[in-house]
């Protein structure tokens, strides 16, 4: 491992000598090349610093705007998900559990149900007693606003202020959560 690591770590500093544009592949951004300066840096997602402001209608029918969402709480987790999506599925007990603890403290979850139909969600909520806002993204408007969700789940972190701190793909243990939300909140 240590041979391939280097290997690739050559080839990389071989890019950056040989190649005047200075691009690398990022594998984790599909569709777009970044240079080896910000494939080293914390700001290599492809997602923005500052969260656009949407209005997003929950399965109740109650519209929420980010902006109002973020300026009323110290802050605001987004929780992208599917119905279908087993680790989505083994992480709600967690953000439940998490919802109800932290509600008072001025912390607000939201999950977003992509890729499926509202009757199921709605089933799906109903069997799993979620208390927290849901709302549905059919067409990915909400995901592809926040640069484009290609892994599910995924929790993005916003500040009070709208802006995008932390992205974390895939499963979130109670354990990961609260870490995060300790670190995260304003002391």
């Amino acid at each position: 491992m240590v041979v391939a690591g280097g290997f690739l770590i050559g080839a990389i500093l071989f890019a950056q000598v040989a190649s005047p544009v200075h691009r690398v592949f990022d594998p984790l951004q599909m569709e777009g090349f970044i240079s080896i300066k910000q494939l080293f840096s914390a700001k290599a997602h492809r997602v923005p610093v500052k969260a656009p402001d949407l209005t997003i209608t929950t399965l109740e029918g109650k519209d929420l705007t980010l902006g109002d969402l973020c300026g009323l709480n110290q802050l605001v987790v987004i929780n992208f998900w599917a119905t279908w999506c087993r680790p989505c599925i083994e992480e709600m007990p967690a953000l439940e559990r998490t919802h109800t603890a932290y509600r008072h403290n001025r912390i607000a979850l939201l999950g977003i149900a992509t890729q499926d139909s509202a009757s199921k969600v709605r089933e799906f909520v109903t069997q799993h007693n979620i208390t927290y806002e849901i709302a549905l993204d059919k067409e990915d408007k909400i995901s592809n606003a926040f640069g484009g969700v290609k892994v599910l789940p995924t929790t993005v972190f916003l500040d009070n202020k709208g802006n995008i701190i932390k992205i974390h793909k895939g499963y979130l243990t109670q354990r990961e959560l609260e870490l995060n939300l300790k670190n995260l909140l304003p002391k």
